[in-house]
Parts: structure tokens; sequence; C-alpha cells
């Protein structure tokens, strides 16, 4: 047995010096890229790339211990001849695929992935891109190394390495097996990268504002077998019309003219967003649902309420990317979770500080790791980040994180403390499953429970910051992340799935008791504000001014391969795999039925370029 774990164990180190290798290779071929990233940042790259580099390594012992289980009745022994073997077969196909990484990084600026695999459908056009020496030198290299790296590996795994035991007899075979088995399960922990609710990915890697710096982290085979899980979705074009129709349809949808209302009383206020964790309006008594959140609704004369707010799509990854960056998600991925496609998009943030706010932070009281968060947040400019790892564990739920009356507490000693004008970004989280929060049960509903939660927080929370005050010169702006079933039960081809509340508040505001019933998206939070402080939103094409003189009303919104759009005259719901609407309510011209799909193919080939 201990031949068996010290056999792991030596497989293992040899792999994680590999990738070491590799980045340092990475590091000095691709140096031009390093810009002002200093060597500090360079070499943290190691111990945040590490995680990666464990977890890739962890599908290369199970799929050992794999082999191992299955020759083991065959062989009734634990011999290693036939796990070298697998071992000098992945050696030159990992070696070839970072060579061919570090090489194209150089012309990409991004790592390998699946959608560049897709080139490999016309090989021609590669080898048309490359001098016929640099295709000579690479097999050159790569047989070199290959044939080096296996010789290291040789001598590395046989020295030590004790004679092979006699055939071993059926108890201790079976013992053997499971011990393979439980060895192989173990790989488990590794490969998630973590013991709790969010699994690895590639976001774990971006923990500077030096991007090469990040992309050094990435372990590039870890990244291009993760993306090609999600090739299809990532690479696919939703084609319905021509290209030159679609968008002109899409732009006369986005086109906006007219003066803006000005609903603010000083040009440059300080602006908290406040991301409420599933806060559906179907639980919003002033919205027209049940009146779960009287401290939401007490706000409501102190402020402006969009009441016809749709969320972009149904989890939070997405309603993060909406109203960060104003961006609408597809129907099958969240370009939250791949950085070399969000790391092109526009922020919020970082227009703010273009336009002269200071202190950016964003807080959020659970894991930043959560479907490539950390990724997203340090790309969109934020100065300051606060997570679950800056709370005590006192302050901690069951499963997701830090209760929110903990970090309402946080977010007023934020402020406090605050270089004006600020912008702080808070998302909420104890209104997520499981719905665990800090108090007696009041509904017997958990949603609704902890909704009503949240909602005495943000009473709390409000009455400290009139106390403090931080409410005069401060725009407050509440927005849900996306809707739930709710009361409503609602499926994701029912409108009240989406529909969310968008509620400005705070002393900033020269309006008050106000109602506006224009119908716009979770997106479009972006584009309004910038208008407000009179900053340019150009870079932000698909989010809309909703108090432009002159919008076109209309809500898009996406769930698993599917769409809909939501106008004054109808609502529909349009099904990729089916291939039909699913759902069409209400009278609508020939233009009309054609606008969410032109909408998608827009936005699916501006996901394509980017």
């Amino acid at each position: 047995m201990t031949r068996f774990f010290k056999y792991i164990f030596k497989v293992a180190l040899f792999w994680i010096l590999f990738f070491a290798l590799h980045r340092l290779l990475f590091m000095i071929f691709n140096s031009g890229y390093s810009g002002d990233a200093g060597f500090g940042s360079l070499l943290a790259s190691y111990a945040v790339g590490l995680r990666l580099d464990l977890s890739f390594t962890g599908y290369i012992l199970l799929l050992t211990c794999v082999m191992q289980l299955i020759t083991l009745p065959i062989i009734r022994r634990f011999e290693f001849t036939h796990l070298h073997w697998l071992h000098y077969v992945i050696i030159p196909v990992f070696m070839a695929l970072m060579f061919a990484n570090t090489n194209l990084y150089s012309y990409w600026g991004r790592h390998l992935d699946g959608e560049a695999l897709g080139f490999l459908a016309t090989p021609m056009v590669i080898l048309a891109s490359l001098q016929w020496w640099e295709v000579i030198l690479f097999f050159v290299l790569l047989i070199v190394a290959s044939w080096g790296t296996i010789l290291i590996y040789i001598k590395w795994m046989k020295s030590g390495e004790e004679k092979s035991v006699s055939k071993m007899q059926p108890l201790p075979l079976v013992m053997a097996a499971f011990i393979t088995l439980f060895t192989g399960a173990l790989m488990i922990i590794p490969i998630r990268g973590s013991f709790g609710v969010a699994p690895i990915n590639t976001g774990v890697a971006y923990f500077s504002q030096h991007m090469f710096a990040n992309h050094s982290a990435i372990n590039p085979l870890w990244n291009l077998f993760y993306s090609l899980k999600r090739l299809d979705a990532t690479t696919r074009h939703y084609r319905f019309m021509d290209q030159e129709k679609a968008e002109k349809i899409f732009n006369k949808m986005m086109h906006q003219s007219g003066e803006t209302q000005i609903l603010i009383n000083q040009p440059q206020p300080n602006v908290v967003v406040i991301l409420l964790e599933s806060f559906s309006a179907q639980v919003i008594g002033s919205m027209g649902g049940e009146a779960v959140t009287p401290n939401f609704d007490s706000l409501v004369p102190e402020g402006v309420l969009f009441n016809n707010i749709y969320a972009a799509s149904d989890r939070s990854d997405k309603g993060l990317v909406a109203a960060l960056a104003g961006y609408q998600v597809m129907p099958a991925y969240s370009i939250m979770q791949y950085p070399a496609k969000s790391q092109s998009l526009r922020f919020l943030p970082n227009k703010l500080k273009e336009g002269g706010f200071y202190d950016l932070t964003y807080m959020y009281g659970g894991d930043i790791g959560f479907k490539g968060m950390n990724s997203f947040v340090t790309l969109s400019g934020f100065e300051k980040v606060i997570t679950i790892n800056d709370f005590p564990r006192s302050t901690h739920g069951q499963k997701w994180g830090v209760h929110d009356e903990y970090t309402f507490e946080r977010l007023i000693e934020e402020m406090s403390i605050a270089q004006s004008p600020y912008f702080q970004f808070y998302f909420t989280l104890s209104s997520h499953e499981p719905f665990d929060v800090p108090m007696d049960r009041v509904y017997d509903d958990p949603y609704l429970n902890s909704v009503f939660y949240t909602d005495q927080c943000l009473g709390d929370f409000f009455r400290s910051v009139k106390s403090k005050g931080l409410w005069d010169n401060t725009l407050f702006i509440l927005i849900a992340d996306h809707g739930v079933p709710g009361p409503a039960r609602a499926t994701s081809q029912m409108i009240e799935r989406y529909h969310i509340p968008m509620l400005w508040t705070g002393g900033a505001l020269a309006v008050k008791d106000t109602v506006i019933s224009t119908i716009g998206s979770q997106t479009d939070m972006v584009s309004t504000l910038l208008n407000q402080l009179r900053l340019d939103d150009s870079e932000f094409p698909f989010s809309k001014n909703l108090l432009a003189e002159e919008v076109e009303e209309f809500a898009f919104f996406t769930y698993p391969d599917a769409f809909g759009l939501i106008t004054p005259d109808l609502y529909k719901v349009y099904d990729n795999n089916a291939g039909r609407y699913i759902v069409f309510e209400g009278e609508a011209t020939a233009i009309d039925s054609l606008k969410g799909k032109a909408y998608l193919q827009v936005l699916s080939l501006d996901h394509l370029n980017r």
C-alpha cells in the first residue's frame, strides 16, 4: 500500500513542478505583455495559480487511479509500469498544448480555449499564418522537450522504487482495490478546489490589476478543458436574419434622443448601489406583491420607484453582469465565467473613476470565487473588495456566508470613511437559498422569511444612515439581482419570474414620491445613472437611458437557450431548442415579431467577437 501512496505523491509533485516551470517559460516568452507588472505580482501568480495547478493535477491523479483500478484484477499487484506509459503519452500531448498556448498568447493576449480549437477545423488557415520554419521549430522543440521531460520523469519516478511484490491473494486484492478507489475519490477535493459551495474556476487567478499577472496564474490546460465543456455555448451565433437587418432593428430599439429628466440635486453625489439578492416584485407591497418588505416600501415616498424593470436573466452571476457592465448575458452561459471575454467589457466602476469618483468599493458577504465573481470584480475596477474573509466566523450563516445585518453595518463603516464623491456596491446574501437567517420564523415560507429579514436589515441601515449624516449627499440605488419563482411559482417562461424592483432614494434626489412606469431592463441602470451624472454612456451599447425624452420601452431577458421580450403591447418567449415561440401574448406587427431575434443575433455576435 505504501508503494502506491508514494507513487501518487511523486506523480503529483512531478506535475506541480511541470506547471511551475511552464509558468516561468510563459512569463519569459510573453514578457512584452507584462507592462508595469512588478516582480512581486509575477511571483504572486505562482501562489495564486497553485490552486488551478492542484486542480488539474487532481484530474491526472484521478485518471491514474482509474487505470490502476481497471488493471489491478489482471496483474494482481501494485505494479506501475502501465501507469508510467499513461504519463509517457500525456506528457507530449500536454507539452504540445502548452507550447501552442504560450505562442498564441503572444498574438491574442489570452489563453488557448475551446473557441480557439475551432480553428482546427481549418488547419490550412493556421498553417498559412505561420512561417515554415516556425512549424519545423515547433515540432523540433516539442520532440526535444517531451523526450527530456519523459527522461526526467523516469529518473524521478524510478529512483528508490521498490521492486514488484508477489501477486495478491483475494482479500488483500479487495483491500488494494478499495484503497485505490478511495484515493481516486479523494481527488475530488483538489479538483473542486474548495470545500464550499462554489467549485474552482479561472476567476480565482484574478488577483491583480495587472492583467498579465492574472493570466500567468492561470493553468492553461485547466483553462482549455474548462472552456471545452461550454464550447457550443460560447461559440454559438444565433442567426435568424441578415446581419444588416438585425443591426438595423437593434439600433432602432436602442435609439434614444431628447433631454434627460434629471432626478438629482447635485452634479456628483455619492453613489451606493445595493444589489438585493432574489428580491422579486412578487414580495414587494408597493409593486402589487405580498407586503413582505415594509421597510423597502417606506422608502418609496422618499424616492423614485421604477416599477416596470425586468431582470436580464435568472441567476446572480448574470444579474451582476447587467448591473456592473450594463451588458446582457447570453441564453446558455454567463460571460462572467469567462475572463478572457469579460475583460473586454466596459464597466460602471471604471467609468465612474474616470468621472472623478473615489473609494470604489465592492462588498459581498459570500465566497467571491463563486462563478468567477472575483475576476469580474477585479476587471470592473474596484479598488477595495470586502468578502466573507473580512468577517469573523461568528457572523457567518451555515452555508453561504455573512448574515446581511453584519454586512450592512460594514457598509456604513465604509461610507463613513470614504472620500467623496464615492461609489460603493453592496450585494446582499441572506435571501439566497437555503434562506438561512438569524431570526425567529415570521413566515412559514423560508424564502419570504429571508426577504423579510433582509428588509429589516435594510430598515436598520437607512435609519443609521440618516442619524450619521450619510443620507444628504448620497444617491442610493436598490435593485434586485434576479427574480424567483416566488409566491406565483413562476416558471422560466412566466413574466413574473423576471419582474424586479429598482428604487432610487437618498438626500441627493431632487424628485421624490414618484413612480416611473417605463418598461426597462436591469441593464438600463448603468446608462440611466451615467446620464444623471452627465457622463458618456456610448460604451454601453446594451444599456439605455430610461429617463431620455424619447426611448423605446422594452426589456429583454434570457434563460438557458431561450429568450423573452417585454414591450407595452406584447410579451413573448422564444425557445431556441424548439425553434419557435412558446409564449406570444398581445398584438404584434411584422417588425415587432423580429425584435427579440434581432437583439439576440446582435448580442451573440458581440459575444463571439470578444
